[in-house]
């Protein structure tokens, strides 16, 4: 599994970093429109959009992130007319040297990684040749692609222009069902933390993110079975490891002495992430 660029808690996030991610990522679809269709974004970015009004008050801190993760079809390339890998490296990202999969730009001594992950049955692991891009193997992907919300997104790209692009983002039930199976793998706590919040914020409701899921489940979608694995071991109650980290990115590690208003916070949000597993696996069956 592909090593990623999270930190344990929120307060770790630095704001310029974060808005260079989704900078990064306005210039590179700017760049690679010829490959729209046979592209979808996966990853921490994905949240924000998925979750509707940014001004609207919410107990929970905005969804952060440092890279961006592409999902690709294992045809992407085919019959095209150039090369997804030079388009990148037109736009100045370089090959990863720690990483081989990953391409990467720095700008003012911060690096912004570029991922992609594709779907390769029955491999559900290691790496795969795209077009000359190496992207890490991860079932779920195909249905992200086939089901991929088509989105109106703007801002300001790595060169300073203003962008308005219609992107395609991975929508809620094959992100939820990527990000639990990722969860199996890693235990990350902002793994935990995307989980609860776009539940919770999702712009067609929770009830429709619920069950945005359990159709995921009903349609065989391969990262389902450790998702389902993942709800039953780890999001059961308010002492496991989905809560537990969940509540540890927001807050940070839990003190003896901690304030009282603190300790309510943590329990909530223990107690918010459990309610959300128990709904999810109630989708399963």
């Amino acid at each position: 599994i592909l090593q990623k660029m999270k930190y344990e808690t929120y307060s770790e996030y630095d704001p310029h970093r974060t808005a260079l991610a989704e900078s990064a990522f306005l210039t590179v679809w700017a760049g690679l429109g010829s490959w729209h269709s046979d592209l979808v974004l996966v990853g921490g970015l994905v949240p924000k959009y998925l979750c509707g009004d940014l001004t609207q008050a919410r107990t929970l801190p905005r969804p952060a992130t440092l890279d961006i993760d592409f999902g690709i079809s294992l045809a992407a390339g085919a019959g095209q007319y150039g090369s997804l890998y030079w388009d990148l490296r037109g736009q100045g990202f370089q090959n990863s040297s720690a990483h081989p999969g990953r391409m990467e730009k720095t700008i003012d001594d911060i690096t912004i990684p570029v991922d992609f992950l594709v779907e390769y049955p029955p491999r559900t692991s290691g790496s795969a040749q795209v077009d000359e891009i190496t992207a890490s193997i991860m079932p779920g992907v195909n249905r992200a692609l086939e089901t991929a919300r088509k989105m109106e997104i703007f801002g300001v790209d790595l060169h300073g222009a203003e962008q308005i692009l219609t992107a395609r983002v991975c929508e809620v039930g094959p992100f939820l069902a990527l990000k639990l199976r990722a969860f199996l793998h890693r235990q990350q706590p902002k793994d935990a933390f995307d989980i609860l919040y776009t539940v919770l914020h999702y712009d067609g409701g929770i009830d429709a993110a619920i069950a945005a899921f359990g159709e995921e489940v009903r349609l065989e979608n391969p990262a389902c079975k450790d998702a389902a694995t993942t709800l039953k071991e780890h999001f059961g109650s308010e002492k496991q490891p989905g809560p537990v980290k969940a509540s540890h990115f927001v807050l940070g590690s839990s003190i003896s002495g901690e304030s009282e208003d603190k300790r309510f916070m943590r329990t909530t949000l223990r107690q918010d992430m459990v309610d959300v597993g128990a709904r999810l696996l109630l989708a399963i069956k």
